[in-house]
């Protein structure tokens, strides 16, 4: 809670349900959650000023991101976090399951000896199937095949060559048909609803066990329970379930050879610790930096890559922003050029960034990271990225070319010192402009006394100039005027200064 009080004001609520959540929501910027509370479209619509959801754990199913993203909330979650806690759990359930733990302390709480009927099976040299290969998916290959397992893997997002060392994949009906332990670790989508339904539970290798930690809804019960009942399955242990909390006249409660535990895969102090401090320092990031870590519905970007590419994300936005209140008429298509030591990573974010600058002074609506890619598609507004060699002396460089009606345009930047970002180009002038604050951007004749009444004009009106840059171009007849203004911003200044005879044209880019 420190964490996130030195980012803004925060309430602490637990235990809401929809009614509750509609009532609270108004004026909050932020929300964050775990498994507990769900998220409606509903509950959304009174969301007047959120921007932004973390769920404090990995699974998003209890909230609705098709709805956030119409809105333009970003929606994000903390993967990493309790990705051993939950791994180590999945682990837990397979040993448990193998050597018949919990039926035997049962036997034993009730006063019987029946060592003969717990008979298990050795966990080394069997196959263990991994669903989803994942951050979770990843941990329990590794701790299995340290205790002497060979992991098959099926993942419809990982290859050969991007799997881990010893991990072969296969497709998800051979890994079912060959394992002997079958793990799930994937998300519950629309996708993997009922993936595991009653024919691929029945086309699992006789004998095999199934561990089920990820989310209720991809393995069908009713089916379960059939496998089970008719011994094809010789035993299976979930730790998730389609209704939760399980219904007290579930037949999983008396499936036979089923280990069941009530959700506990992030349930450590560890984990609970280890989710909060990084919702907490994503928060953070999002609001100071404008950098959403493991969106779900934005770009991704990794913690390292994050903060180099933040900056640049500020510069793409800034670039396009500048020329679309410079240059007027309807935006037909946008290019990101990127030179230089900018991670591939970033490129997405970098051009999402660039669309929401380019919108921003004609969007009256909700305009984020989240919806700006729809917007503009919407408007017919076509977007291009490419990544192009060095050709200028700069560490690296962003070119944002758009095309304004018929006439195109191009303002490039850089960043200093990793922070300071610079407008180094607009057109065929070269600058040296601070993209801050109100700017004042004039056109004018190259001649003696404009700056003079330029200025004598801004202190007329109550303006400031903070900083000014004066380039020349091809043109050398008319220049171009870049002024960082402070204080008072009348609403008519553009047109105060276009009564300047030496003036050509004037746009205030805020």
């Amino acid at each position: 809670m420190a964490l996130l009080r030195d980012v803004g004001d925060v309430t602490l609520k637990t235990g809401m349900d929809e009614a509750t959540l509609r009532e609270t929501l108004p004026g909050f910027e932020t929300l964050v959650v775990r498994s507990a509370t769900t998220v409606t479209r509903k509950s959304l619509e009174l969301a007047d000023n959120l921007a932004l959801i973390g769920r404090a754990g990995i699974g998003i199913d209890n909230i609705d991101v098709p709805a956030c993203t119409e809105r333009g909330i970003a929606v994000m979650n903390t993967p990493e976090a309790a990705a051993v806690t939950t791994g180590e759990h999945a682990l837990s359930l397979l040993m448990s399951l193998a050597r018949n733990i919990p039926a035997a302390d049962a036997s034993i709480r009730a006063g019987k000896w029946e060592k003969s009927k717990f008979t298990g099976v050795e966990l080394q040299g069997k196959q263990l199937g991994v669903v989803g290969l994942g951050q979770i998916g990843r941990v329990v290959a590794g701790k299995a095949a340290g205790i002497g397992m060979t992991i098959a893997a099926y993942d419809p997002f990982v290859t050969q060559a991007k799997a881990p060392d010893g991990v072969r994949m296969l497709d998800l009906d051979e890994l079912l048909a060959t394992s002997d332990f079958v793990t799930l670790h994937l998300p519950l989508l629309k996708q993997t609803k009922h993936l595991l339904n009653r024919d691929r539970l029945f086309a699992m290798k006789k004998g095999a066990r199934l561990i089920h930690a990820a989310r209720g809804g991809i393995v069908c019960e009713k089916g379960l329970c059939e496998a089970l009942h008719e011994g094809h399955l010789a035993g299976a242990a979930l730790d998730v379930f389609e209704k939760e909390p399980l219904d007290a006249d579930s037949p999983l409660r008396t499936a036979p050879n089923l280990v069941l535990t009530p959700h506990l895969g992030a349930s450590t102090k560890e984990a609970k610790r280890n989710v909060s401090l990084d919702m907490a320092r994503q928060i953070d990031l999002a609001v100071n930096k404008g950098v959403v870590l493991n969106g779900v519905n934005v770009a991704k970007l990794s913690p390292a890559d994050a903060v180099q590419a933040g900056p640049y994300m500020d510069l793409a936005r800034n670039l396009a922003s500048f020329l679309t209140q410079t240059f007027e008429g309807p935006l037909v298509s946008l290019r990101l050029s990127v030179q230089g030591a900018i991670p591939a990573s970033s490129h997405r974010a970098l051009t999402v960034a660039m669309i929401v600058g380019a919108l921003r002074a004609s969007v009256s609506g909700t305009l984020t990271t989240v919806n700006a890619e729809r917007i503009a598609e919407e408007r017919n507004v076509r977007v291009h990225f490419e990544s192009t060699e060095m050709k200028r002396d700069f560490v690296s460089l962003l070119r944002v070319e758009a095309l304004i009606g018929d006439e195109r345009h191009i303002a490039s930047g850089t960043v200093l010192g990793q922070r300071h970002g610079r407008i180094v180009e607009l057109d065929d002038y070269v600058i040296d402009a601070i993209p801050e604050g109100p700017m004042l951007v004039t056109f004018h004749r190259d001649e003696p006394g404009v700056v003079g009444k330029l200025g004598t004009m801004l202190a007329d009106s109550g303006c400031n100039i903070s900083r000014m840059q004066i380039g020349t171009g091809k043109d050398k007849d008319i220049a171009l005027g870049i002024l960082n203004l402070a204080g008072n911003i009348p609403t008519d200044l553009r047109e105060k200064v276009q009564s300047i005879s030496s003036i050509v044209s004037a746009h205030v880019v805020r």
